[in-house]
């Protein structure tokens, strides 16, 4: 059958080429007609035949196997590259470990990534923190790499420009472990990655940066399309204690996404001035109930009397544990709030909002209008 599969190695079909090379009889040596064959076949037209015939040589004891496989490395085709870092470890000359150290700079990952399992097989060793780096990349453990500190910075920042989303993204959660001005600018591109992902990642990477331009930044993607961009540079700005970001967040109390209002409701809820009152006042209502937990709780500790008709009315929420902080919160504004004018007003009000509550709502809200009736009574025989 040698001579069917000699057939196959000359067919017009590349698939129909590369099982024909897989199945040849290499243990027992070639011959030099074989070798040239195989040789040929690194300059095939297609990239899977190359990579065939690359393996296939590195089955072949010729001190010229290693002289025909390097340039290969540099092949156009990922695939073929592949399979000539492949074939380089499996061949086993350690002459090829320079050329596969190489490759931990190629743009392709499985490439990066065989040439790293290649090395390994070589018994190769980093011989340097950088060289740690760009093994630790190479396999796919981006984050293990910013352990070599300032050393990983470049590794990162070239991983930082790859074509693929998974590795850019990867590579600025890395850099948020590293603390090197040479990562500001790098980042701040990619807060504006085409992808989202890579962007959030990019955001919380700048989270310790104070510098004015990542701030641009961060107000920039505060406004972003997407909501998970958004909510990043929420987060992170919302952990600056800085009263001069208040305006900027009090748009995003209406975003269109919960996390996002939530973020921006807990952050105002530190500072205060009328603008945020009315702003919190207004997420009473609002249809998630941990942004309406967190207004509620916000308010009381601000103590603005301007919150209690609203906290009145939340005392009839569905959620019980709005309820119940909305109480506290008016008890820290004013223990008396109960005698209020602006809570007796809102007692008509809350009467109307019980129609369209649910029975076990109706139930705490009558104990609540109750409270406001008595508290009305005793304040009006008060002398």
């Amino acid at each position: 059958m040698v001579w069917l599969n000699n057939l196959k190695l000359k067919s017009k079909d590349p698939q129909v080429r590369c099982k024909a090379i897989e199945a040849l009889d290499l243990e027992n040596g070639v011959d030099s007609r074989l070798f040239d064959q195989l040789a040929a076949f690194l300059a095939d037209e297609d990239a899977l035949v190359r990579g065939a015939a690359a393996r296939a040589l590195a089955k072949v004891q010729d001190g010229r196997v290693l002289q025909l496989l390097v340039p290969l490395l540099r092949d156009p085709s990922p695939e073929a590259r592949q399979g000539a870092a492949v074939a380089l470890g499996e061949h086993g000359d350690s002459l090829a470990i320079a050329p596969l150290t190489a490759c931990f700079n190629d743009t392709n990952l499985n490439v990066r990534a065989s040439a790293a399992g290649s090395l390994r097989n070589l018994g190769w060793h980093p011989s340097s923190s950088e060289e740690q780096a760009l093994f630790d990349i190479a396999v796919g453990n981006v984050r293990a790499a910013s352990f070599q500190g300032q050393a990983a910075v470049n590794p990162l920042l070239s991983e930082l420009r790859n074509d693929t989303v998974f590795s850019r993204r990867a590579a600025a959660e890395a850099l948020e472990d590293v603390a090197d001005p040479r990562r500001i600018k790098p980042l701040l591109e990619a807060v504006a990655d085409s992808d989202p992902t890579v962007q959030v990642s990019a955001i919380h990477a700048l989270s310790k940066e104070s510098d004015p331009e990542v701030t641009s930044a961060l107000l920039q993607a505060l406004r972003d399309r997407e909501a998970c961009v958004r909510l990043a540079a929420a987060q992170v700005l919302s952990r600056r204690d800085d009263p001069e970001l208040v305006a900027y967040f009090l748009g995003p109390v209406q975003d269109e996404n919960f996390e996002v209002r939530l973020t921006a409701v807990q952050f105002l809820g530190r500072f205060h001035c009328p603008e945020i009152v009315e702003a919190l006042v207004g997420r009473l209502g609002d249809t998630d109930s941990d942004v309406r937990l967190a207004a509620a709780k916000a308010l009381g500790t601000l103590g603005d009397p301007v919150a209690v008709e609203g906290l009145v009315l939340t005392l009839v929420d569905e959620e019980r544990t709005v309820r119940q902080t909305a109480e506290s919160s008016l008890n820290q504004i004013d223990p008396n709030w109960a005698q209020s004018e602006v809570a007796q007003r809102a007692a008509a009000q809350l009467e109307e909002a019980m129609s369209k509550r649910p029975a076990w709502v109706r139930a705490a809200g009558s104990q609540v209008i109750a409270h406001l009736r008595a508290a009305a009574e005793n304040s009006s025989v008060l002398p």
